[in-house]
């Protein structure tokens, strides 16, 4: 019911655009509810607000968004980006889910404490646009693991009013992470999986980078942040997500003087 309404509200313009939608969807009992979705959330610029919202009115919107959505809305959204991850997948598939993926894109995860990074909890929150950079992500990587491909995002700042430092976000991908040499050289450091952190985008089990000592001084230098407290993490799928203490212009005037 509810997009057949926004249906009627769209322009003429915009309900012409229906024959593509067609393309993209699988025929079956309840295809018109499915285009119309798809349609509206099209029309409605991908509002991640609307996204969220909609994989949580039922079951069966839940199973559309899943199965169509999510991947429209990554290819609309960066669209480069995607073309590299899925010429490193199988069958046309994103590892982990486009779900995850989508989610990536718009969502920052925010931090909170951990083995290397005592801080305090930041919540997460959208973004309502965001740039990846690969060129950006040859920094989150050590010398021999430079012919890998990681896109991060831009960096989340949360500046703080008070004493404590400013923190900086980040997130990002890899292309191919199962044959990369990122996840070569975690295997053969004997790198073990983090028992209390999980991807907060798939769900699944991560590495620490800082314990695996992979965090690169470029990382580092990239962060404007202090040494010891740069984290970041690496899920099994390829998902990273990380925070680092800014170093304060006071800071980088005295370091600079001696």
């Amino acid at each position: 019911m509810l997009a057949k309404r926004s249906l009627i509200m769209l322009s003429r313009q915009q309900q012409q655009r229906l024959p593509e939608v067609l393309d993209v969807m699988s025929p079956g009992p309840g295809l018109l509810d499915e285009k119309m979705l798809l349609l509206v959330l099209r029309a409605a610029n991908w509002n991640p607000f609307l996204l969220c919202t909609s994989a949580q009115v039922c079951k069966r919107w839940a199973d559309i968004m899943k199965r169509v959505v999510w991947k429209e809305f990554c290819l609309s959204r960066a669209p480069k980006m995607v073309g590299h991850l899925l010429s490193g997948g199988r069958d046309g598939t994103i590892p982990g889910g486009w779900e995850p993926l989508g989610k990536l894109m718009f969502y920052c995860s925010g931090c909170h404490a951990s083995t290397h990074f005592i801080s305090k909890t930041i919540p997460g929150h959208f973004v309502w646009k965001t740039r990846f950079s690969k060129t950006s992500g040859k920094w989150f990587l050590i010398p021999q693991c430079q012919a890998d491909i990681l896109y991060i995002s831009k960096i989340c700042e949360h500046l703080d009013n008070g004493d404590d430092d400013d923190l900086v976000l980040y997130r990002g991908i890899f292309s191919s992470f199962g044959t990369s040499r990122t996840r070569r050289v975690l295997m053969e450091r004997g790198a073990k999986l983090e028992e209390d952190e999980l991807c907060p985008f798939c769900r699944d089990k991560v590495w620490s980078m800082t314990n695996a000592k992979l965090v690169p001084a470029s990382a580092v230098k990239r962060l404007v942040a202090y040494e010891d407290n740069v984290e970041y993490f690496v899920c099994v799928n390829g998902h990273l997500h990380g925070m680092a203490s800014r170093i304060s212009p006071s800071d980088s005037e005295l370091s600079a003087d001696e």
